[in-house]
Order: C-alpha cells, then sequence, then structure tokens
C-alpha cells in the first residue's frame, strides 16, 4: 500500500505541474481560496461533462457517492449537478493523520453548473478544507496539493475541456476560521464537533442502520435527506451526506457571487457554491463500546464554505443554521427512536 501510495504522488506532480500549477509554491502555502474553477464556459453540457468526470474519476480508482442534482429557484432557468467521489487511498491516509477530525474531509465535492456565462467546473479545494480540517497542520500541504492535482486532471483530462484554474470564494491565510464580528461560531475544528447522539454497547452496524433510516425520511423545513453514504470498516467509521433542496435554494440566493465581482450581475450567481453541500453526519466509534453521531456545528460549517457571504448576510440569517441542525438532529433522533436505540444526551 505505501509503495502505492508514494508511486501516486509522484504521478499526481506531474499532471498537477503539467496544467500549469506549480505544487509547493509560496503562495499555495501562504492563502488558499475554499472554491477553484476548474473549467470555464464549457463546450458540452451539464449532464454530458457530469458523466465524462464520473467515467475519468472511477478509471483511476476513485468512487462515485451521489449525483446530486442542486436546488434552484423557480426563478433560475439554470442547473447544477454535484458529484461526491471519494479516493480511498487518500481517505486512509487523511484518517491516519486525524481519527475524529479527517472524517469531515475524506469526501471531494465537484459542482458541474450554468450560469449566464456558459457552463463551469468547479471544486472544493482541498488545501482550505484540510487546513480547517486538520487545524494549520502545515506537515500536509504536499499531500493537499497532491490530491488537488489528481482532481484538476480528472476533469481536464476527463471532459478535454481546457483549464482555467481561477480561485473564488472565500481567500483564507490560515485554516484556523475566527469569530464573526467577535462573537459568532469561530475556533479550532476539533472544538466544532458535535455529539449529536452517544450510545453505549451498540454496534456501529446498528446506529449507523438507525441513523440512516431517520435521515431517509425528507425533512418538513430544508427538505434534508440521505443523498450519500461511506462505510470505512478500517476505522470503525460511517459518514452520511446531507442535503436538501430549501436549504440549497436558500444557500445560493444569500451568497449570491460572494466576492468574485465580476459575477455579481448574473442570474442565479449563488450557483457557484453548490459543492458546499452534502452535509457531513459521521457515526464512529470513539472508545470501547461507544459509538457517537456527529456533525459539525451548523454556523461554523456555514462560515467554512460561505464566508465570502458577508458578515451582514450572516447576521440577516443568523437563525437559519440553528434551524438546519434543529432538523438533522430530530432526523438522527427519530431513526435511533424508530429502530429502538437509546441515545442518553
Amino acid at each position: 500500500m505505501r509503495k502505492h501510495i508514494v508511486a501516486t504522488t509522484v504521478i499526481a506532480l506531474l499532471l498537477a505541474s503539467s496544467i500549469g500549477h506549480s505544487a509547493l509554491s509560496q503562495d499555495v502555502v501562504e492563502s488558499q481560496s475554499v472554491y477553484e474553477y476548474v473549467v470555464e464556459s464549457a463546450s458540452a453540457t451539464v449532464e454530458d461533462l457530469s458523466t465524462q468526470i464520473i467515467s475519468a474519476a472511477e478509471e483511476r480508482g476513485w468512487k462515485l457517492l451521489a449525483r446530486n442534482a442542486a436546488g434552484t429557484t423557480a426563478e433560475c432557468s439554470y442547473g447544477a449537478e454535484v458529484l461526491s467521489i471519494y479516493k480511498p487511498d487518500y481517505a486512509q491516509e487523511l484518517l491516519s493523520i486525524n481519527r475524529k477530525t479527517a472524517p469531515f474531509a475524506v469526501v471531494d465535492r465537484i459542482n458541474i453548473f450554468e450560469d449566464g456565462n456558459g457552463r463551469h467546473i468547479a471544486i472544493v479545494n482541498p488545501h482550505g478544507v484540510n487546513r480547517t480540517v486538520l487545524m494549520d497542520d502545515v506537515t500536509y500541504t504536499t499531500l493537499s496539493e497532491v490530491h488537488l492535482g489528481e482532481l484538476r486532471d480528472i476533469i481536464v483530462s476527463g471532459t478535454g475541456e481546457k483549464a482555467s484554474l481561477r480561485p473564488f470564494g472565500q481567500t483564507r491565510k490560515r485554516g484556523h476560521i475566527g469569530k464573526t464580528m467577535g462573537v459568532m461560531a469561530g475556533g479550532n475544528f476539533v472544538d466544532k464537533i458535535q455529539d449529536k447522539a452517544v450510545l453505549k454497547n451498540q454496534s456501529i452496524s446498528d446506529v449507523a442502520s438507525a441513523v440512516r433510516s431517520g435521515m431517509s425520511d425528507t425533512g418538513s423545513k430544508w427538505g434534508l435527506h440521505l443523498v450519500y453514504e461511506l462505510d470505512i470498516p478500517e476505522y470503525d467509521l460511517v459518514i452520511f451526506g446531507s442535503s436538501g433542496e430549501a436549504m440549497e435554494e436558500k444557500s445560493f440566493s444569500i451568497v449570491k457571487a460572494g466576492a468574485d465581482k465580476s459575477r455579481k450581475n448574473l442570474a442565479c450567481a449563488g450557483l457557484a457554491y453548490a459543492a458546499a453541500y452534502p452535509i457531513e453526519v459521521v457515526v464512529t466509534k470513539t472508545e470501547g463500546s461507544t459509538v457517537s453521531v456527529q456533525f459539525v456545528d451548523a454556523m461554523y460549517r456555514m462560515k467554512m464554505y460561505f464566508e465570502d457571504a458577508g458578515k451582514m448576510a450572516f447576521m440577516k440569517n443568523m437563525r437559519m443554521p440553528g434551524s438546519l441542525a434543529d432538523e438533522l438532529s430530530d432526523q438522527i433522533e427519530s431513526g435511533l427512536t424508530k429502530m429502538h436505540v437509546a441515545n442518553p444526551l
């Protein structure tokens, strides 16, 4: 396994360089955006681009978890598809670094969407995610850059489109996310992982079955529902992805073009941010026979992916994250109750 990872690393570094990006530039170390346009103004349709990317990813040993149409308002004539994919070797490596926080970084999301400027392909930049999730441990900058190079190559070589590699979203010099106006949702990532259920003397498979059952029912306000499931038994870990059209519609209408002023007059500009979702729910064995159900503080997660919406946007919509968390918590609790799994919290 180690020889395979090393060989993959060397190949991916060469691929990253071949499409015009230095793997270890000072800019990469010091400042990264949350998202990146890998391709802008593509020639193919959203559906064809998605299919091509899936094929290219699977040929390289990646796994498709979900192909999810993003929610849009009735007034928006454009669409988006989000691909949730993961690379098993990469997931194992992240989990070996930080067993507690890494489950929230192992799934990659690719957004294929339309706007007034055409069709585009964007990704969540693994640099930004890893710096936040691994709490600014720069030891793993190379790992993130190699993975970014592989994502880019899957998209560019898989679709045959020209690479643009343009960053967008919030640009951060650190992974650490501070508090908004000194009060809202800042701190170390590890402290933002919330236990929504802690169950003793239960098997992880029974708890995961209960959570799956609860998340399969569509939420009444935000439409949250199960989008994918990823089982990693070597780490006693199951990761679920949840999203909902109403949540997506609201999020995209709030962020609009974010900090990208070149797109501020475009209709449905917020679709560029569709890869912020699904939300991760983690079922994990924490110690002994204890199994925990966890997700990240909802406001903090919003800040991870939408902070360039601006302080006022967060202040005007500060009830939304709590409402989302309540809906997700209710689904989890409902599933545990239906499956007769007691939650002492």
